[in-house]
């Protein structure tokens, strides 16, 4: 049985850091618009996250364990019994960007810009999504 470890996070970004998350913001707004336009339709949504496309939320995560190549596999809280619902986010992204080293097996809650995925020719997904830079 995996231990539950709850983290801090800053209340406001600091910032250096308000540039890019406006920046990843703006990207995943305009993607957004780009797939409906294009008739994308909405694939799934368990975590209720798509009213939230092309914003910053903090999100209560779930990691269920990092891959060998450094990714966490992640699900929001509430859906970690939907296998399909995880997402996956760079390590390094979130210790930048979060500033947390979520532990699988543990809680915890950072900000995202939620943004989206494609999955198969016309549907796409809501996403977790931090900058890339």
């Amino acid at each position: 049985m995996g231990k539950t470890a709850l983290t801090s996070t800053a209340e406001r970004l600091p910032a250096e850091l308000l540039d890019a998350f406006q920046f990843e913001q703006d990207k995943q707004r305009r993607l957004h618009e780009e797939l409906l336009a294009e008739g994308y339709q909405i694939a799934d949504d368990p975590a209720n996250l798509a009213q939230y496309i092309g914003t910053v939320r903090e999100v209560e995560c779930f990691c269920e364990m990092h891959t060998p190549r450094l990714l966490c596999k992640l699900f929001v809280k509430g859906t970690e019994e939907l296998e399909h619902s995880f997402h996956l986010v760079p390590l390094h992204q979130l210790v930048k960007w979060g500033y947390v080293v979520p532990q699988p097996g543990s809680i915890f809650k950072t900000k995202f810009v939620i943004g989206v995925r494609r999955v198969g020719d016309n549907e796409f997904v809501p996403a977790l999504r931090l900058p890339l830079k």
